[in-house]
């Protein structure tokens, strides 16, 4: 049976603990509890091409616009999601725009950018996004996540808050957007030790305008064809006990064949995912 990283009743409302450098460094978080101590790995990522900018039709949605390529979506649905008080799926009310035509489907998340404001999610967590706004401020001007406490527990601030934890996280670098600045990186969320795979596997941007008053979230799967389809097994023909015993080097291996791969070895590639985040613009 596949091992739990921690309990079912765990709220993803901790705070994670987490650092940066101006030449991202991979350690993959694991859940943040007193049992389970992620593993940390200091590979730097391969070298990356300068974004480029994308051709395509301008789209708004409330507040938000960008650039919408065609090669990573033939429409867009725009919706205000209504607020959700609930621990296990907590945020505010906020603008989601789900990309349809999207080169994956049927994949563990849809592909979407929310945009939530930071003084109604501060309300309604007030213990823990005002810590998230400072740690990924401190980060894109350079420096060290403030809230990295030690050696054991790394991950980066990822909006919205709901109740998996960060199992890894890879490819990551720092990104402006028109409104403001941020971090992309490719991780999945789990609530057990997960293999890397192509159903769990995205490309997320975790982005603060300049005025500190909207968190933009992008949520958008990737694929590579070095890896399996799903997490059904795990690797090598591993019971899912020995895989979890084993958990630390796997991922760190992973983590590190990640970074070194190519960004237009990916599915969409990194180059398009960067150029989509880099057009977004949010106009109160």
């Amino acid at each position: 049976m596949k091992k739990l990283i921690f309990p079912l009743a765990f709220i993803a409302l901790s705070v994670l603990a987490c650092t940066w450098t101006p030449t991202p460094t991979a350690p993959p978080p694991a859940a943040n509890t007193a049992t389970t101590e992620p593993p940390v790995v200091t590979e730097p990522p391969a070298t990356e091409p300068p974004v480029i900018p994308l051709v395509g039709d301008v789209v708004t949605c409330n507040e938000l616009s960008l650039t919408l390529d065609p090669a990573l979506a033939t429409g867009y649905d725009c919706q205000t999601v209504p607020e959700s008080p609930y621990e296990m799926d907590l945020y505010p009310a906020h603008t989601e725009l789900v990309l349809t035509g999207y080169p994956l489907a049927d994949k563990f998340f849809a592909p979407k950018i929310m945009v939530f404001p930071v003084a109604a999610y501060t309300a309604l967590a007030p213990a823990t996004i005002p810590e998230y706004v400072t740690a990924l401020q401190t980060m894109t001007a350079g420096g060290h996540n403030p809230l990295y406490k030690d050696t054991t527990s790394k991950a980066i601030p990822f909006l919205p808050l709901f109740n998996a934890a960060q199992a890894f996280y890879s490819k990551g670098a720092l990104r402006s957007f028109v409104s403001g600045e941020g971090v992309r990186f490719l991780t999945e969320y789990a609530q057990y030790y997960v293999p890397v795979n192509n159903h769990d596997l995205f490309y997320t941007f975790q982005g603060l305008t300049t005025d500190g008053q909207y968190w933009v979230s992008a949520i958008l799967p990737i694929n590579h064809p070095g890896l399996p389809e799903n997490a059904d097994n795990p690797p090598d023909g591993l019971t899912w006990e020995a895989f979890s015993a084993g958990y630390e080097t796997y991922i760190l291996d992973k983590v590190t064949w990640l970074n070194g791969r190519p960004p237009e070895s990916f599915t969409p590639t990194l180059l398009a995912l960067d150029a989509l985040v880099t057009s977004i613009t949010i106009t109160p």
